[in-house]
Formats: C-alpha cells, sequence, structure tokens
C-alpha cells in the first residue's frame, strides 16, 4: 500500500478503486483512482498466505448464491476488506444500501494478487493525446455533420420526419414521459478549487471511502497528462460528490435496486416497439457502462444496425 503525507503530516494509507491486489508484505491496493482509507494492521504473507487469508474471509458467503453488491463483494476478498474499503464508499457513491444494489457493479472489478495495479488487464491503455474535447471535437468536424446547441429533443421531436432513424442516449424513463415510473439515478455535484501548490494530491483521482468524509472524490487534471507542462505554483482540484438525481437534475449513472429492474423491464418492452429509435449510452440502455464499454456499444450499433439499414435503402 503506497504511502503519502496528509495536511497534518501524517501518513494516510491510500489504495486504488477498483482492482484488488493483495501484496507482499500484505498491502492492498485498488486500481484505478486512488482511495484513502482507514489503516488494516500490516501482515506480512506470501501470496499463497494471501490467498489463504481471503479464502478464509470469505467463506461465510456462498459465491454460487450471491444476489446483491455485499454478498458479491464479501465472496470475493472477505467482511473486513469489505468493510474498510467498500461499504462507506458505495454508500455514498450510489446512495443506496450496498444490499439493494446488483451484484454485477463489483463483479466487473477481479481480484489480482500481483503487484499490476492497473484498472484493466488490457495490453494497451491510454488516453487520447489531445483529451477527449479535442477528440469529440475531430470526430463532429465533418460536412456531413450539424451540431446544433442549446436545442431540448423533447421540444423537436415531433417535427422529426416519420422513419428517421434516431440514436437517443437520454434517460430512458424521461423518453417514454415517466409512463412506466422513475427509474433510479444518481447524479453529481463539482466543486473546482486552484490551490498555490504544484501538486495537490499526486494522483490523477483519489477517493475517499470513509462515510464521514463528503465527497467521494478529488480530481487533480494535471496527473491525467504528466507529458504536459503545468505551472509549478498552482493546480486545479474538483471535488466531487454523488446524490440522488432529482427531475430537474441531470442523470449520471442508473443505480439498478430490484425495483428499478421491474420498471426496466417494462420501459424495455416500450423500446422494443420503437423500430427506429435505437437506444445507447448509460442513460438510454440503463446500464454502468465503463468508456471502453460504451464506445464499443457504439461502434457495434453502427456496423450491426445503422449500416445494415442504410445499405439497404431505408432512411
Amino acid at each position: 500500500m503506497s504511502r503519502q503525507p496528509t495536511r497534518a503530516g501524517r501518513e494516510a494509507p491510500r489504495t486504488h478503486a477498483g482492482l484488488l491486489h493483495v501484496r507482499v508484505p500484505l498491502e492492498v491496493t485498488w486500481s484505478g483512482p486512488r482511495t484513502r482509507v482507514r489503516p488494516i494492521p500490516r501482515r506480512h504473507l506470501s501470496p499463497a498466505e494471501a490467498r489463504a487469508l481471503v479464502r478464509e474471509q470469505t467463506a461465510e458467503v456462498d459465491a454460487h448464491h450471491v444476489t446483491n453488491l455485499e454478498d458479491k463483494a464479501i465472496s470475493l476478498i472477505g467482511r473486513p476488506l469489505y468493510e474498510a474499503f467498500i461499504r462507506g464508499y458505495t454508500e455514498k457513491q450510489w446512495q443506496t444500501d450496498p444490499r439493494e444494489l446488483p451484484a454485477e457493479v463489483i463483479s466487473r472489478l477481479p481480484v489480482r494478487y500481483t503487484f499490476d495495479n492497473r484498472y484493466f488487464s488490457d495490453t494497451y491503455e491510454g488516453l487520447p493525446v489531445d483529451g477527449y474535447t479535442a477528440w469529440l471535437e475531430r470526430m463532429a468536424d465533418h460536412p456531413l455533420v450539424d451540431v446544433v446547441l442549446d436545442t431540448d429533443y423533447f421540444e423537436v421531436r415531433s417535427s422529426i420526419p416519420a422513419g428517421t432513424p434516431v440514436v437517443y442516449t437520454g434517460p430512458l424513463d424521461r423518453y417514454f414521459d415517466h409512463r412506466e415510473g422513475r427509474l433510479g439515478w444518481r447524479t453529481l455535484d463539482f466543486e473546482r478549487e486552484v490551490h498555490p501548490v504544484g501538486d495537490f494530491q499526486g494522483t490523477s483521482v483519489m477517493n475517499y471511502a470513509d462515510a464521514d468524509v463528503p465527497w467521494t472524490r478529488i480530481h487533480e487534471f494535471r496527473h491525467f497528462h504528466p507529458e504536459r507542462d503545468y505551472p509549478k505554483d498552482r493546480t486545479v482540484i474538483v471535488r466531487e460528490y454523488s446524490r440522488t438525481a432529482e427531475l430537474a437534475d441531470e442523470p449520471y449513472y442508473p443505480i439498478g435496486t430490484p425495483a428499478d429492474l421491474a420498471v426496466l423491464a417494462r420501459y424495455r418492452e416500450r423500446a422494443a416497439a420503437e423500430p427506429d429509435v435505437y437506444f445507447g449510452g448509460r442513460l438510454g440502455t440503463y446500464q454502468y457502462l465503463d468508456m471502453h464499454m460504451a464506445i464499443a456499444s457504439a461502434m457495434s450499433l453502427v456496423d450491426n444496425s445503422l449500416v445494415p439499414r442504410f445499405a439497404g435503402g431505408r432512411r
């Protein structure tokens, strides 16, 4: 577990949220955004001993019969690590009891017993050289692409000619005017600060797992692109807060409680009856998609649905 000084000068353990690692000596590291957590007593174990310890601590849950996030997490890493790393952060991040969240939320995060602290296991990982904004601007810079801003889709929907294919990436329940009820969403609030230091936290994202810390994580953007030149006397950070989305809020993530999934089933029946509308993204499909999954889904939609549609002479 890597360490860094806190503001008071003390060392605070921190981990990466996302991918559990058990190191030698036993040090738990979550790959991805880093997280401050309460200390876990240091124990010096070999990889085999670490596996045995985790196996012992996961025995209370039958991994083949888990139905929620809490039980799934305990079946993967045991209750002590779950209590220290997962429960408080999950309650803040999702605004929901972990026992009401689907197991799939935590299932996407594999367990390793190595020093590989990457979030994924892909051969290559990276960011667009000039950032995602420039990447999207270049995609839209095409003579056949018109970008219209400050326009509410629902205000112009009735003027779209019948039979026109529409890719809809907004909230699924909003598309159907909440006729089957509201789905559960969470939204985010951001607080931007400029600090008179060259480096505030030493990493791009640090997650705060303790329930008594109001923000879920702090972003420091200079660390996303360390190859760039940044001022040495100031840095920009953003504190991120998670809360339940109200009607007037912009939703960011689907929650997916059992009640939500029952409502979702009814909306999917309605969506299937919309042959000219293609629902995509986290909001349109009501799925927790990582960025690479969302991009792959969009490319698949183009290759498997839109290209054959236009090739067949349909609009």
